[in-house]
Order: C-alpha cells, then structure tokens, then sequence
C-alpha cells in the first residue's frame, strides 16, 4: 500500500468514526488529551497547533489553557471529523480555536509559527512518522515544544479480546500489528525523536482506567475509533462469533459489579527544536 493509500485509509476510518468518536460515554480520550496539554506547559498566549485533533479531546483543553490571547488549530484529514468539532467550539463561543481539513503528516504553516504542537495518539498511525515530526520541528519556534502520546501498555485483557476478534478474520486478510514501534519504549522513542531534528526534555507515562458496561459498550466504543479499522473486515457473518470470543477474552477485565474495566498506559514525550533546525 502506498503512502497515500494508507493515509486514505486512516481518513476513511475516522471519517465514518466522526459522529460517534469519543462519544460513547467512555472515559479514554478526553482525560489523556488534558494531560497532554498539562505536560505541554500550555500558556496564556500560545500559539498552538493539535494535529489529528478528532473530536477536540486536546483542541478543547489546550484552548482553555491559551486563553483568548491565544490560538489554536486543529487539524485533521476526516472532513465529518473537521465539521463537527468546528461546530462545538463555535457553540463554545472558543473564538480562539480554528478547526481545518490539513494533513498531520505535513501540516501547512509557516516555519517557525507555532509555541506548540500537540500530537494525541496520532503520529504511529501516520505513513511515515518521522517525517510528520520533522515537520512539526520546522514549525515550532526555537523555544516551542512538541508534545506526543503514545501507547506504553495496553491492558492484558484488551489485547486478548483484540486477537480473538482477529481470529475471525478471512485468510486473505492482514492480521494487525503494533504500529509504535518507533516508539516501543523511552530509548527508541528518543532516538526517533532526535533522528527529526528534536531534543526530548521530558518523557513520563500516565495511567487511566475506562470502563465498560458489558461487551456490548465496548464493541460499540470499538466501532467509535480506530478500532473500527479491525472491526470493519470482519465478514457480518462472523461478526456474532467474534463478539462472543471478545467476551471471553474479557472476562479477566470484570469488576465485582459486573462491567468491564481496562487499563491502558500511554507515554507522554516533550521535545524542543534542536538548534540547527
């Protein structure tokens, strides 16, 4: 698959995923993206740019954090994703955010713009990730910092109810694989980093718990993102079978009340321009 073909791929993904992302009553985007912003050292003023920004789960808390001296851009490839969250910053009243259909690969600013660039969960999903950073480099000025989330641990449970769903998958079909690996761990993540031109300052991990009510709701949350990507190749007529093999793989995640709780950990990496950028 070209690089182009697998950008489009991703789009099309979210761009079905808009009306639903982040919007299944599950708490997973919305507290890593505050604390993406929080280890960014977002500032009254800022001039900020958040790429592949989804459904605002870090536009929204970096915009607080400017303030409206400050100014922030989203930017993402799906135009439902760009529509619908221009129209909640506008019912907002956020004068300071602007929402674009833009590559976060190769977003289109000027060089040395922005106090920030802001990267939640995105950059290993992207065709070439460092080339994404290397722009993000360029267009960060000399004091500027990028801040990046990326997976650290995924919970036990998931990763089994993942396989079990790909299980079911027809033969002629790819079976995923992890696509961080430029980021596996905090020794390959400061290599990459330094390989586009940036100096990590700061790298520390951050802990959530996202709860479900049953299977049912984490399907549907499944479906909501880009999770969809498996999902979607599964044949219908296997969908029931997979569904059932995701209960049992999940089944180690169940709380004394009943539902369902998954522990995820992401690694949160700040990084400034090096000189000679």
């Amino acid at each position: 698959m070209t690089n182009a073909a697998a950008q489009g791929s991703v789009a099309e993904v979210f761009e079905w995923a808009a009306p639903t992302y982040d919007r299944t009553g599950v708490s997973f985007f919305g507290p890593l993206g505050a604390e993406l912003v929080r280890r960014a050292g977002i500032r009254p003023g800022d001039q900020v740019l958040d790429v592949g920004c989804g459904r605002g789960a870090v536009l929204f808390p970096a915009a607080e954090a400017t303030g409206p001296t400050g100014h922030v851009t989203g930017i993402d490839l799906a135009p439902a994703m760009v529509t619908l969250t221009a129209g909640d910053a506008a019912r907002a009243g956020l004068s300071q955010v602007a929402v674009l259909v833009d590559d976060a690969q190769r977003p289109d600013f000027p060089p040395r713009s922005l106090d920030a660039v802001l990267a939640g969960l995105v950059v290993f999903l992207l065709p070439d990730p460092q080339q994404a950073l290397r722009s993000y480099a360029r267009l960060l000025r000399p004091s500027g910092r990028l801040a990046v989330s990326t997976f650290a641990a995924q919970d036990p449970a998931f990763v089994a109810a993942m396989a079990a769903l790909a299980a079911h998958l027809p033969a002629d079909q790819p079976r995923p694989t992890s696509p961080d690996h430029l980021f596996a761990d905090e020794t390959r993540t400061g290599a990459t980093m330094a390989a586009a031109g940036l100096t990590v300052t700061e790298v520390g991990e951050h802990r959530i718990e996202s709860r479900f009510r049953d299977v049912d709701h984490w399907m549907e949350w499944l479906w909501s993102h880009a999770g969809r990507a498996l999902l979607g190749r599964v044949p219908a007529t296997r969908l029931d079978a997979a569904t059932a093999d995701a209960a049992r793989a999940l089944d180690d995640a169940r709380t004394p009340n009943g539902d369902l709780c998954l522990r995820t950990t992401v690694r949160i990496t700040v990084a400034t321009p090096a000189a000679s950028i």
